[in-house]
């Protein structure tokens, strides 16, 4: 019986000689066999008994090795379950816990250069196998999520293959499924086509181009068509959309936080009154708008490195997404063929945001505060924002 099949209650009702037996294929030296005993289990035993049972059971280290075919089958097993990032002496005290195999270190290490050359060099290397990421061309697999700092909701896109933004948009809900519609029916315009999957988080608000995505796909007859083509997936799993957030957030996303947390610390800006949250949106979205605008076309014009874990080429996503022949690629959007249907999806079944994120409500005090003030209805950038800002709240404070 394998050595892990033992389970620490079992060991209780053991004679000595299956202790013996046991614990030597746990690697246990003669010592730690007779320290162990004593002392866990209360039963002693001398050095030439336990040679003894050793010798019977052929666990003596000139005995100990198993066949080459037994230790192969072993390794095989161990790398085709949990053990393909294990080093040599790992793979040896698996064999040992887990098959009951004895074979020296040198032997494993031999095999397993044999056998699994590209995990030798990456333990080598001290790295572990990771997943490659695999694309087959522009508009094969869009990634999109979204982020909601501050009461602003920002909802971005990336093609999976050329890592170009599709699009990158601030409104005021993330929790709305006609707005990122409209999002995704725009993108289905601009590349005149439809991309092969589409990833998202499984959140309510991507409930419509869920739908949309599948029935504008039902019909296709590849692999990926119907209810396969739009792929639900936890935010952490989204990696390329996710990557990109953190490139938004050294482009300009830190110092729009840093602000608001200023603001906070000032007692300007408090994010629990909902008031002060629409005057964050009509304040700051038309410059926070204007900064996404130009983060897409400084992402979309720099080059990407080269990165071993995906197959995806390195190079400017705009010329990659556009050009994907020059990398041995293809564009791989399913054509159009009625546009009807693509019409009534988005007369039924899309809204576009409001311009400044507001309700009409809010929108009347705040242009009769900015009329009866004399301020500058557009603000150019943070610091003519946050002067709106304020003083639209203490004249909405004043009027209450």
């Amino acid at each position: 019986m394998p050595a892990n099949d033992i389970q620490d209650a079992d060991l209780q009702g053991m004679s000595s000689l299956q202790l013996i037996v046991l614990y030597r294929q746990r690697d246990y030296s003669i010592r730690e066999i007779l320290g162990v005993m004593a002392i866990r289990h209360g039963k002693i035993t001398s050095e030439r008994s336990m040679f003894r049972v050793l010798r019977r059971y052929r666990l003596t280290r000139g005995q100990s090795q198993h066949s080459l075919e037994e230790i192969i089958q072993g390794i095989l097993l161990e790398l085709s379950a949990s053990g393909e990032n294990a080093g040599y002496r790992q793979m040896r005290q698996r064999l040992l816990i887990n098959h009951g195999l004895a074979a020296t270190f040198e032997m494993v290490r031999l095999i397993l250069g044999l056998i699994d050359p590209q995990g030798v060099a990456l333990m080598q290397a001290g790295r572990l196998r990771r997943r490659i990421y695999i694309n087959n061309g522009p508009n094969f697999a869009i990634h999109f999520d979204k982020l909601k700092p501050y009461g602003l909701s920002i909802h971005g896109a990336v093609d999976g293959f050329s890592r170009r933004v599709l699009w990158l948009k601030c409104c005021d809900s993330n929790k709305k499924p006609m707005y990122i519609s409209s999002f995704y029916l725009d993108c289905i315009r601009e590349i005149n086509g439809i991309p092969v999957q589409v990833y998202g988080d499984g959140g309510t608000e991507n409930s419509i181009v869920r739908d949309a995505q599948m029935a504008l796909r039902w019909t296709d007859a590849d692999q990926y068509q119907g209810i396969l083509s739009f792929v639900y997936v936890s935010s952490n799993r989204n990696v390329r959309i996710e990557r990109f957030w953190r490139s938004l957030r050294e482009m300009c996303g830190n110092v729009w936080m840093n602000h608001f947390k200023d603001m906070s610390d000032f007692g300007l800006l408090d994010t629990s009154d909902s008031v002060h949250l629409e005057c964050i949106r009509y304040s700051f979205l038309p410059v926070i708008s204007k900064d996404l605008n130009e983060v897409c076309n400084i992402w979309n014009t720099h080059r990407v490195r080269r990165n071993n874990r995906i197959s995806c080429p390195a190079g400017k996503p705009e010329v990659l997404f556009f050009q994907p022949e020059v990398y041995s690629a293809r564009d791989c959007k399913i054509s159009l063929v009625d546009n009807r249907e693509l019409h009534d999806v988005e007369r039924e079944y899309s809204q576009r945001p409001p311009e400044l994120g507001v309700s009409q409500e809010f929108l009347t005090i705040a242009r009769a505060a900015v009329e009866d003030l004399n301020l500058q209805y557009q603000p150019r950038n943070r610091e003519e924002g946050t002067k709106l800002f304020a003083a639209i709240t203490i004249n909405i404070e004043r009027l209450v």
